[in-house]
């Protein structure tokens, strides 16, 4: 949504989108199926079971685009239509954003029935003239390594971040006690399970609050049995969702935000994490694998115990040099983002 309001006064926008989340059968409130009218153009919601290649075909011959962007490579149900509607329309431009599925712990999910479903498209020429999008030079060569992308066919552009409404809240802390928290929907890929586990080892008073969809149930029930099972100094709370102009709200209650994810190709609430001014706690599948120099970390996933180490660490810090560790994280996170120059980069990647 940050791409869509930065360039709807140059754009004519069009989305074709599901009208319900993911594992979710109740239609998304405050829209209604079919087009809908908003400040930065139209959004079509597909009612569940509605969702086949003839429908979407229809619709992306209705609008007649210039350029589709298309999130999500391996969503196939979205990626296939696509494609298809190419093949007839030859000079149309095609942008695919995978959202960091080609980083290594993601792709490992389903190794064998992504890699089919890539062969597949790649040597049926189905990827001929497409171009794809990495957020940062890693994902861009991961995406290349995979496909076989001509780097005519590569763009490396970063996601656009926002804060709705930044939150300038100072937050005391004292030793021996953290407040985590955690905002992404609940699934595999995000490692909340490891998360919670890794806090059993953690000495001093930990609270770690949970916000977000639940996607996985089946995983949601493993995080839960974890969750009965912790010592009494640990406690860890699910919150339900949050609204996104409430996030940096949200996360300016707590200490740090705490998220070994399987890889993120930009990570938006990791991003909101440091501009509010908390440092993190993170894996190092994300772009933001340097915030060790200030005083946040990004660890390998094959060692839980620098996890264990740095929640430690982070729960023994207190007063003036918790306080130097915000203004870094809030210094760190402004000098990486230049969003009037990223802005710059898709407009002439649609072609204005």
């Amino acid at each position: 949504m940050n791409l869509v309001l930065s360039i709807k006064d140059d754009f004519d926008i069009y989305i074709i989108s599901k009208n319900h989340e993911i594992n979710e059968d109740k239609p998304l409130e405050g829209v209604h199926d079919g087009w809908n009218q908003f400040s930065f153009g139209k959004a079509y919601y597909v009612p569940k079971g509605k969702h086949s290649l003839k429908n979407i075909l229809s619709l992306i011959d209705f609008v007649s685009p210039d350029v589709i962007y298309q999130n999500s490579f391996f969503s196939a149900d979205d990626m296939l239509p696509v494609l298809i509607y190419k093949k007839k329309h030859k000079n149309i431009k095609i942008i695919v954003a995978p959202r960091g599925e080609f980083y290594p712990e993601r792709l490992s999910q389903g190794k064998l029935k992504k890699k089919t479903y890539g062969y597949v498209l790649k040597y049926t020429g189905m990827l001929k003239d497409i171009f794809f999008q990495g957020t940062n030079q890693d994902e861009s060569r991961q995406i290349k390594e995979n496909l076989y992308i001509p780097d005519r066919y590569l763009l490396n552009i970063q996601n656009i971040a926002t804060v709705s409404v930044k939150s300038e809240k100072v937050l005391q802390k004292k030793r021996g006690e953290l407040r985590l928290v955690y905002i992404a929907r609940i699934h595999p890929t995000k490692n909340l399970l490891n998360a919670i586990r890794w806090l059993s080892k953690v000495r001093g008073e930990v609270i770690y609050d949970i916000y977000g969809s639940v996607e996985d149930e089946e995983y949601w029930m493993q995080c839960r049995n974890i969750i009965d099972k912790l010592p009494d100094n640990i406690q860890v709370n699910y919150k339900g969702m949050v609204e996104h102009d409430r996030v940096s709200e949200v996360i300016s209650d707590y200490h740090a935000y705490y998220m070994p994810t399987t890889g993120e190709n930009f990570g938006h609430s990791i991003v909101e994490a440091l501009l509010t001014g908390r440092p993190v706690i993170i894996s190092d599948q994300t772009p933001w694998t340097d915030v060790n120099n200030v005083g946040s970390y990004a660890i390998s996933l094959e060692k839980p115990e620098k996890f264990i180490e740095s929640l430690n660490k982070m729960t023994e810090v207190s007063g003036d040099t918790y306080m130097q560790i915000c203004e870094k994280a809030k210094q760190y996170i402004d000098q990486k983002l230049d969003n009037q120059s990223i802005i710059k980069q898709y407009k002439k990647a649609f072609g204005e």
